[in-house]
Parts: structure tokens; C-alpha cells; sequence
């Protein structure tokens, strides 16, 4: 996923950024209290991860209220060529978090004992 990418996906999702944090300690909260069953751990996963992803896509990649946009406190200090690395680097990350938790997650849970 590019950073301009993200950014976009970002803009959609800034006003839903509560709805997601709530959705994404509630599945938490869930896993916790069932004693981590495998199926429901296996499910838990992707529910968890997926939208504390995009949690991380607003709060990171916003273009006006982004902590790694060029107008941020600390990023926006960096030169150009670093800011663009750090918010490509941000996003990459952001994309394989996703596949950890979407792919990865399920498939460690229903496999091991």
C-alpha cells in the first residue's frame, strides 16, 4: 500500500476513528474473557487487527490531522525526503499488520495445539 494511498483511505475513515478504537478493544475485551478457545481466538484476530490498522491509518496518515504529515509537530521538522520515507514506511507497515492479522492470525491459531 503507497502512502498516497493510505492517505486517501485515511481522509474516508477520520471521522469513524472512535468506531474503530471501541470495535477493536471490544474484540479484545472478548478474546480475554473466553479464556482463548482457538476458533474464537482465530476469529478474535481479525477483528482486533483490522481496525486498530485503520485506527493507525487515521491518526498516522491524515493529511490535515496526521501525526506523520509535513505540518506535524516532529515529522514536520524532518527533511522532505525523510518524511515521505517515514509515512511510505508507515504505510508498508500498515499493510503487512493487516495481513498479519487478516491471514497470518487465523491460520497459527486453528493450526497449533
Amino acid at each position: 500500500m503507497s502512502a498516497t494511498i493510505a492517505t486517501r483511505l485515511a481522509t474516508r475513515l477520520f471521522p469513524h476513528r472512535w468506531w474503530l478504537l471501541a470495535v477493536s478493544l471490544l474484540a479484545l475485551l472478548t478474546w480475554m474473557c473466553t479464556g482463548g478457545v482457538a476458533v474464537i481466538a482465530a476469529l478474535a484476530g481479525p477483528v482486533i487487527f483490522v481496525p486498530w490498522a485503520l485506527l493507525c491509518t487515521c491518526i498516522w496518515l491524515h493529511p490535515e490531522h496526521g501525526a506523520l504529515q509535513p505540518g506535524s509537530r516532529f515529522v514536520g521538522r524532518l527533511p522532505d525526503v525523510v518524511q515521505r520515507l517515514v509515512r511510505w514506511y508507515a504505510s508498508l507497515f500498515l499493510a503487512l499488520f493487516i495481513f498479519v492479522g487478516l491471514i497470518l492470525w487465523p491460520v497459527l491459531f486453528l493450526v497449533w495445539p
